[in-house]
Parts: C-alpha cells; structure tokens; sequence
C-alpha cells in the first residue's frame, strides 16, 4: 500500500538504506558504529591476517620456522632467506594501504561526532578516547614499519601530503594515546567489558615510546599502569604463566586489552598451529626453533649444555626439557609432552611427524620440521579442529610486557635499580632467579627476557628491528631443530639445520618502503631513500 503527502514525494532521504545520519542519533547508534574499530586492532594480531599472517610473523626471526615455501603461507620462509623479495609493491609486511582506509573511517566518525552528535558530551568524550586509542595504534604501525607516515588528522580532500618528520609522528602517536588517556575511565562496567580503558592505552603508549626511544614518556607510562596495579588493584602477573593471556573477564588481571571472539566471530589458529597428530592436514604451520629451546635457562639458574645434542650422526640421550624454565613448558609442546589426553609424537613415523624443509608440494602439511610445536594460545579443549572453529580471547598486551617495557626505558633513563626490580617481578612468577646484574649485562638480560617471556606473541622481530640487532642476529645463520628417531625404548636426537639458505636482514629492512601506488597518487610524497 502507497502513501502520498505533499512534500513526501521530493523526500531526499533514501529508504532503502541507512541515513548517514542515523549513527549520530543517539549513543547506543554511535557505539555500533565505533564497535567496528575494535576490528582494526586485532586484524594486526598474532590471529590477524597482516604481517605476514599474524603468528607467521615470528618465523622472520631466529626462534620460528615456517613450514611453507610457497609464496603466501611461506612469505615468512622467502623473506627471511631471499629479503630481495621484498619491493615497494610486492611486501606483506606493509600495512600503508589497509591502515590508511582505517585511519580514513575513524576521522570520518571523530568530524560526525563534532557536527552531527544528538547525545551528550560525556558520552561523546567516551566515544572520542576509544577512537583516538586505535588511531594511535594505526600510526605506531606505520611509524614502526616505514619509519615515518603521511599525518592526516581529520578530513580532508587534499590527496598530496608529503610524510612528516619522525619526531612530527612520534609527537602525534603520542598525542592520541594521550587523548586516548584523558578521555577513557580506569574501568567499564560489564556491559562494556572489552573497551578501551585509561590503562590500555597507558601500556600502548609504553609500547610505542620503546619504539621513539622516547624513554622518559616509555617510563612515565608504563609507570602509570603499575600505578593502577598497586593502587587501584586493576592489574597483576597472573600466578600461572600458561594463563597469561586468558581473558580479564576470567579473572586474569594480566590482561591488559584483549578482543573476545565469539561465533561467527573467530579464528583458525588452532587448526594452523596445532600438532600433526590433532589435525593431520594443517597443524604446525609455525615451529619453535632449537635456537629458541636453548635460550631457555635452568630452573636453578645457567643453561644446560646441549653440545653432545649437536653431535654429528646425533645422540641418543634425554635432553633436560624438564628442568627448564617453566615457561618453556608452557610456551612449547615437546617429545613427550601431555597433550590431550596422550603425549606429543614430534619423531619420524610418530603420531605427530617429522619432515625436512623445504617439504614435497610446498607444505609440511602437520609435520613438524623441528621436532617441536607451539604450545601457546593454542586451546586444549579443542578436539575437532576442522568442526570447530577458534574462539580464544587475543590479548593484544599484558602487565608482563609492561613491566618489561618499565625495565627497558627505566635502564635508558639512568634508574638502573627500577630496571632490575621489573624484571625481578617478571622472572618471580615462574621461580627464576636473578642476580644483581648491572651496567649493559643488566640491559642484555632485558633483551633475553623479552624473547622468552614475550615469545610467539608477535613482539620478536619488531623488538630486533627496534634495537637494531636484526641484521646482525639474522643474517647469515640458519636456524635448526632436532630430528628424532625411535630407538628401542628411547630415542636417538640429531640437531638438523632447518633451512636450505642463509637467512638475511640488509640494513635497508629498518625501513620498509612506501607502495608505489601512494607515490603515484601523491605528488608530494617521497620514496624512501633506501627503495628509491
């Protein structure tokens, strides 16, 4: 049935489709609107798609290995060992254009709160601070890979803008954190459970000082979150390793900020990283290294001897997996290791399998290459891999990586008993001890605590990028696994070397370049020197 009125007929609001309009009527709308960018975080996440393929970033460095050697899955494998690969126009590890087209929706949402907003201020500041926190983080993404970006702070036509100076965008990251700051409380109720709070973006803005070498903003953030963890009892280091990255939700106060996945909201992480025997098709994409397993220290303090491990023709003997630091249990699924229900089979003809790199077709299809799995993140609960999609919450940072962000800028700043005492707290969790370290001892134990504490959680290769270690840590070397066989009743170990070519960094991967479509479009900006 059709109605007629007199001035219906030149309506100019269409009603087969949402009004622009309609967002801005009210703080429930504006919430849905904003509820999108939450996305735009996690997207960059170890169960992201970006860099590589989110947890695939870690294969880039000295403690994974990828088990594809085609282009797409095996991007992580070609870069690592033939960096050449890498151009302005074909480089996975960009985000330039995804995080612009990002950048582009949340100035859009931040110019409609000013002109079209019909609810009240307190509410629109609300809104405000979780937009500028994910702004800021799209920055540090692109600040943190090229090295400096285009500032575009609100909307605009103008399509040629050159790239500002590295300290313009550091000044600018850290002014939306710091908005970011003012603007969100301390705590949600449960209703908002999972939003951005006045302590995320604290942490965020640790995290990105690290990165400026900004160490007097690095500690001064950080130590406002551990202000909140003492005073306000909003964080701490949850008293078991391996349930450091559940959910705040569940009562683990190390989560900082975490996104929550539910159906048909998830993931596939499990199916992709799992052991072959859980999934015989997909399992074990990214390996642990034996580079990795030996960094790990005693559980009484000083690392074990693995020389006879590298014995050529290998040797049969029980390496001291037990003894080690227990995050390495927690972190690594190994020969032996309980795993639902049965025990991990990483051996030749085993449950879980073995096989060499580069693999027949391409993939290591379940097999580890190794002779070792991931064991974080990874849901135990999860039997039917290929039915049931991943639902576990990922935290994006946590009070450990704070307290290690604290330790490293309180070192830079001359606070050098500040810096033991945050890592003391890190390594008392798992019962490791520490000793009175000093001087640049002191910041090399930073270092190491960052690789084991932080390990398969995306952090590795951006940590050797930033401390400029990368071209020397990764190059030239190759990483390794262990091959093991079943003899008799035991089983013989042989260290293999799990790649076909050197691994390389050239120095000019300090500064990934910018795609050329960018410098097509825009007259004013530059390629950087390095890839021009």
């Amino acid at each position: 049935m059709t109605f007629w009125s007199c001035n219906g007929y030149l309506d100019p609001v269409p009603q087969d489709r949402l009004s622009e309009l309609v967002p801005w009527q009210s703080y429930s709308n504006a919430k849905i609107y904003l509820n999108s960018f939450y996305g735009y975080v996690s997207d960059y996440g170890v169960f992201g798609s970006y860099f590589v393929n989110g947890a695939y970033v870690e294969a880039l460095t000295d403690i994974a290995k990828s088990g594809s050697s085609v282009p797409g899955a095996g991007n992580a494998n070609i870069y690592a060992m033939l960096p050449s690969t890498i151009t302005p126009g074909q480089n996975a590890l960009s985000v330039w254009v995804s995080a612009y087209e990002k950048i582009r929706r949340i100035n859009e949402f931040l110019s409609g709160i000013d002109e079209y907003a019909k609810f009240t201020d307190a509410e629109k500041t609300l809104l405000k601070g979780q937009a500028h926190f994910v702004k800021g983080y799209l920055y540090f993404l692109l600040v943190r890979g090229s090295g400096s970006a285009i500032l575009i702070k609100g909307i605009t036509t103008e399509k040629n803008a050159p790239r500002s100076s590295a300290s313009d965008c550091w000044d600018y990251i850290a002014q939306e954190f710091d908005l970011a700051i003012a603007d969100c409380p301390e705590e949600w109720g449960s209703a908002d459970f999972g939003r951005f709070t006045k302590g995320a973006a604290y942490a965020m803005k640790s995290r990105a000082m690290l990165y400026a070498g900004r160490w007097d903003d690095a500690y001064n953030a950080a130590t406002e979150v551990v202000n909140l963890a003492k005073n306000k009892g909003l964080y701490a280091l949850n008293s078991d390793y391996s349930k450091a990255l559940t959910s705040y939700n569940t009562g683990n106060k190390e989560a900082i900020w975490e996104f929550n996945y539910a159906r048909p909201l998830d993931h596939s992480y499990d199916i992709l990283m799992a052991p072959g025997g859980d999934n015989s098709l997909y399992g074990g994409q990214v390996m642990p290294t034996q580079e990795l397993v030996e960094s790990y220290e005693l559980k009484a303090g000083g690392y074990p001897d693995w020389s006879a491990f590298h014995a050529v023709g290998g040797v049969v003997a029980n390496p001291l997996y037990d003894q080690l630091d227990p995050r390495f249990a927690a972190t690594i699924l190994y020969n032996g290791s309980p795993w639902k229900g049965r025990t991990i089979e990483p051996f030749v003809n085993g449950k879980d399998g073995f096989c060499t790199y580069p693999a027949d077709g391409g993939s290591n299809q379940g097999k580890t290459m190794t002779g070792y799995y991931v064991k974080k993140y990874l849901n135990e609960s999860n039997t039917d891999l290929l039915n049931t999609p991943s639902e576990q919450t990922y935290v994006e940072i946590r009070y450990a990586e704070v307290l290690l962000n604290l330790a490293e800028a309180a070192y830079n700043v001359n606070k050098p008993n500040e810096a033991l005492a945050a890592l003391k707290q890190v390594r008392d969790r798992v019962g490791m001890p520490t000793t009175n370290l000093t001087g640049s001892t002191l910041l090399q134990a930073i270092y190491h605590e960052r690789k084991i504490e932080l390990a398969f959680e995306g952090q590795r290769y951006w940590d050797l990028r930033r401390w400029k270690q990368a071209s020397t840590v990764l190059s030239n070397m190759r990483v390794h696994g262990m091959k093991i066989t079943q003899v008799g009743s035991g089983f013989k170990y042989e260290y293999v070397v799990c790649d076909d070519i050197d691994r390389q960094f050239p120095e000019k991967l300090y500064t990934l370049p910018i795609p050329p479509e960018e410098i097509a479009n825009n007259t004013s900006c530059v390629q950087i020197d390095a890839w021009k």
